[in-house]
């Protein structure tokens, strides 16, 4: 782990962890992300590569990259997006179809964007092909209640910045519902946790 990468994971402290907490409100629901940084709040992003990041192995395919933010803090692997959002990510067409050869990586993520993949039996399909045996494929996802509400209530998430969910895209999705497709795709289950008060979850997947 390079220094930037514990520099990253060892800045929340207690002090920290107690702020974040009294800021829910602000953090969660009401504030752009984009300003929490000015009151020393943790953003959802940063609260999502927290829980990824100690999971990461070898070369790194993020699939829904977004700003490219992972790829760049881990330093080895490339990001995708069927959007531009800046960052360096390559940009695709289909998230199913991807220019890369068989057993490309060590490790896929798809961090807080299944649910945003209305293909996504297909993309899990892709991910088997260009994962090693034994790699592993990292998801975070909150459930389809809290999901729900949450877009609802978020003003400033990146689906209204792009015009609204299409067909197909979910608040969320269910833990059952993951693992079950992910099984179909050629992966077993060997890690699951929640963080974020409970509301977000990590699943960490093995090729097989």
């Amino acid at each position: 782990m390079s220094d930037q990468q514990r520099a990253f994971l060892d800045k929340k402290g207690l002090l920290r962890e107690i702020w974040d907490f009294i800021g829910v409100p602000f953090r969660l629901v009401l504030f752009d992300q984009a300003w929490l940084p000015k009151f020393g709040w943790t953003t959802l992003e940063e609260e999502r590569l927290r829980a990824v990041l100690p999971h990461l192995r070898g070369r790194l395919l993020d699939i829904g990259a977004g700003t490219n933010t992972l790829v760049r803090l881990y330093g080895s692997g490339v990001g995708v997006d069927i959007h531009e959002w800046g960052g360096g990510a390559l940009v695709v067409e289909d998230s199913s179809n991807l220019p890369f050869e068989d057993a490309s990586f060590d490790t896929i993520t798809l961090v807080a964007c299944l649910n945003h993949i209305p293909y996504r039996a297909a993309v899990l399909r892709e991910a088997r092909r260009l994962v090693k045996q034994g790699g592993r494929l990292i998801i975070t996802m909150i459930d389809p209640i809290l999901g729900s509400i949450g877009h609802a209530l978020w003003w400033y998430s990146e689906d209204k910045k792009r015009g609204g969910m299409l067909e197909g895209e979910t608040g969320g999705m269910w833990k059952k519902e993951i693992i079950s497709l992910c099984h179909s795709a050629g992966f077993r289950l060997n890690c699951h946790r929640r963080f974020l008060l409970g509301m977000n979850q990590l699943f960490v997947f093995e090729a097989i």
